[in-house]
């Protein structure tokens, strides 16, 4: 985390400002240390701060245990008593610390193998964004990439010359996004649940893609993240579309409820089955729009996945299987959300591949 960015941070319950304690520091930037609050505090590990409360603090705490016993004497006495204190709570160290290892192997193994960097995610996150936002809107904005994931689409909004750039996401896919963006000086990533987000007032344009649908509260989630804009600043978020999406409602929900039970590594090569089929149909895709027949090419089913490696198809094919729970809408419904945010100047389009992008603007 580069210290210009301690200004945009706050104590997501008391609202207060931070203070930096720096553990391991390379030039601008703190790699571990302590981010302070009057009344509370959030560690940062590996460049990212970790401004979690609650239970999620108390398993952060739990699971960076090595964290702690590396620098348990840099810390100031309350903070170590507190962080042990987590630690002691766990009923089983050994089995506790075999099945960690066991979910960072998951883990890596999910982000390294499946997920690699494509030529096209540019022109992705701008069909996301591209029915009201352009890439020029982008210029010197400050902005936040709400659910960012592997930080694909929060490196692309830095790229397209934003001020600055936060990613933020409640997984460890923060670390991948680090890694992914810690070259760039106007980008930030912050692990926070999108229910009390870090932030107050202060991007212009704040963006959810395809995140909200995923929370077991999604509209409550996203009535929240509000704050995070300044007045004139826009919303905007993707999320599933219900209508004219028979394929997800009555095919991809019945295979995740029985994927959900099934080991990830088994998932994934599970995957490689739809991921193949889908990377076959796109040959028609692109064989008639070589011979100039658009019209057809519009009507087979994935087309849109016509200029995507086949990597991205068998991320996508993961991410349909491997999610516990999915919510699919009416843009109506989506609308009143912004409604009841008491947002203006609200404007939604249905995608062809079922999706739905909508906007609105703080007053």
């Amino acid at each position: 985390m580069r210290k210009i960015f301690l200004p945009y941070l706050v104590d997501p319950v008391s609202q207060e400002n931070f203070r930096l304690v720096g553990f391991k520091e390379i030039k601008d930037r703190i790699i571990d240390g302590l981010m302070v609050s009057k009344h509370s505090w959030y560690p940062i590990i590996k460049g990212v701060p970790r401004i979690l409360i609650g239970e999620l603090k108390t398993n952060l705490l739990q699971n960076h245990y090595r964290f702690l016993k590396k620098y348990s004497k840099k810390m100031p006495k309350g903070i170590l008593t507190e962080w042990q204190e987590k630690i002691n709570k766990i009923d089983d160290l050994n089995t506790f610390y075999r099945h960690q290892k066991k979910t960072a192997e998951s883990f890596a193994y999910e982000w390294k193998k499946i997920y690699q960097e494509s030529n096209f995610e540019k022109n992705n996150f701008l069909h996301f964004i591209g029915p009201f936002i352009k890439k020029g809107d982008l210029k010197n904005k400050k902005v936040i990439d709400i659910g960012c994931g592997s930080g694909r689409f929060t490196k692309w909004a830095a790229k397209l010359r934003a001020r600055l750039v936060f990613g933020t996401d409640l997984g460890e896919s923060v670390e991948v996004a680090y890694k992914l963006t810690k070259n760039l000086n106007n980008v930030c990533v912050v692990q926070a649940d999108i229910y009390y987000m870090p932030f107050n007032k202060a991007f212009d344009i704040a963006y959810s893609i395809g995140v909200l649908h995923h929370l077991p509260k999604p509209k409550e989630g996203f009535l929240r993240l509000k704050k995070v804009i300044t007045s004139g600043g826009k919303m905007l978020i993707w999320v599933y579309n219900r209508r004219n999406n028979k394929r997800a409602l009555y095919l991809y929900e019945p295979m995740r409820a029985m994927a959900r039970k099934i080991p990830r590594p088994i998932l994934l090569k599970f995957c490689y089955i739809p991921a193949f089929i889908i990377h076959l149909i796109n040959y028609l895709t692109i064989l008639f729009n070589r011979i100039g027949a658009k019209k057809i090419a519009n009507k087979i089913p994935f087309h849109y996945y016509a200029n995507f490696p086949f990597n991205m198809k068998l991320n996508d094919a993961f991410d349909v299987l491997a999610t516990p729970k999915s919510n699919y809408y009416y843009f109506e419904e989506i609308e009143k959300w912004f409604q009841d945010a008491d947002l203006k100047n609200i404007k939604s389009y249905e995608h062809p591949e079922a999706g739905i992008t909508c906007i609105g603007t703080k007053k």
